[in-house]
């Protein structure tokens, strides 16, 4: 193999190029030290990554990895969680047809009530689990979920409490989005 052939190889695409190759042609033995430096460079290992022991990164307290916290098992969540979302959201489909289609009904009305709280607050806790960890900010996740079960408490009661002693939640959802044009009727 000649002297061109190898140093296309190594050099490759390299700042040196094949003419420079040609042009040290004549000296087969023996390689110059440019070329000799320069193919150095191009191969040698970089030392970033090398292995290291856990004693030379902690010194003598190595960490234990079983005295890691973990945090606690939680069925909710994971693929139980999951399905719980999708079921809800599936449930609400029909319920939101139903009241278009037929208008208001008690059971209808009760059954709204439970489950779009219920599928606001399967989707804000699942926000608040992706943005406010509970390992990296304890109080902050703490106090926002504790809102969060406040606030659907509060909504469930209120779908409630318009269900039991007001219109029902279809007319009054229906009353809302008419008010508007039930004032310019007036007005005319």
């Amino acid at each position: 193999m000649s002297f061109n052939v190898i140093a296309k190889r190594t050099i490759g695409s390299s700042l040196v190029s094949a003419s420079f190759a040609r042009r040290s042609a004549p000296m087969v033995g023996t390689i110059s030290h440019q070329l000799q430096q320069r193919m150095t460079l191009r191969t040698a290992q970089p030392l970033l990554f090398k292995a290291t022991t856990p004693k030379a990164l902690f010194g003598d307290e190595v960490p234990n990895p079983a005295a890691v916290p973990q945090p606690p098992a939680n069925r909710m969540h994971g693929s139980y969680h999951w399905m719980n979302e999708r079921a809800i959201s599936v449930i609400s489909v029909p319920l939101l047809a139903t009241a278009f289609i037929y208008g208001s009904h008690p059971i209808n009305d009760m059954l709204m009530g439970i489950v779009l709280p219920m599928q606001a607050y399967m989707e804000f806790d699942q926000m608040l689990l992706d943005y406010f960890q509970a390992r990296r900010w304890p109080v902050i996740s703490r106090v926002l979920k504790y809102a969060l079960v406040t606030i659907t408490g509060l909504a469930m009661f209120g779908a409630w409490r318009i269900n039991t002693t007001d219109v029902g939640l279809t007319n009054y959802f229906s009353r809302i989005w008419n008010a508007n044009n039930k004032k310019e009727e007036k007005s005319d």
